[in-house]
């Protein structure tokens, strides 16, 4: 999902001056949070797939808690950082895809035809492609709560990385987006770094 936002984003920044050795330079309070997200994630996705009891368990049982628990983890290294116009959008990003996480049992409701699942509004179960590792994803139904906060964009082919977005992706991209924009292009004590 950030892989094209992220090499757009380079080469506006460098077509505009900015220098990629600044990241080197870039510093957010309370970094390691994210890594700690990603972490339990990994485990929950390999745990699931190769069938770990315990994985297994926390992903029948505790999903919903540990979505919760993982929000507010990322959420504490973005209010320290909110100064940052990037956090204000993965700020957004973050807050709509818990709303609708949360209000479907933890997991991210997918209508594989896009928009176009919501206009139907039938079962489209059988649609979703298996995906053994996906904690986070299912197929969206009639009984689908906050159904516009969910995956309904569908970037189709002949585009080479299809997907289907959520609102709240669409904001995330944005942030990662403008992450390279003020990171590599940012004026710090009145000069540019990297020069």
């Amino acid at each position: 999902m950030f892989l094209e936002p992220a090499i757009l984003s380079i080469i506006v920044a460098k077509l505009r001056g900015g220098h990629l050795r600044n990241l080197e330079n870039v510093y957010i309070k309370g970094w390691h949070l994210f890594i700690i997200v990603a972490l339990i994630q990994g485990f929950l996705s390999i745990g699931k797939k190769m069938g770990i009891a315990l994985a297994d368990k926390i992903f029948k049982e505790y999903l919903i808690y540990v979505v919760i628990f993982m929000f507010f983890f990322m959420l504490i290294p973005i209010i320290f950082n909110i100064r940052k116009n990037y956090m204000k959008l993965f700020l957004i990003g973050l807050a709509l895809n818990f709303i609708v996480m949360v209000g479907n049992s933890g997991k991210m409701p997918v209508f594989p035809d896009g928009i176009t699942g919501i206009k139907n509004r039938i079962d489209i179960e059988v649609q979703l492609p298996h995906r053994e590792s996906d904690i986070k994803h299912e197929a969206a139904d009639r009984n689908t709560k906050f159904i516009y906060l969910a995956d309904i964009i569908l970037i189709p082919k002949p585009y080479p990385l299809p997907k289907i977005l959520s609102i709240g992706d669409i904001f995330l991209m944005l942030g990662a987006f403008q992450f390279f924009q003020e990171e590599m292009i940012i004026r710090r004590e009145g000069h540019f770094q990297g020069i």
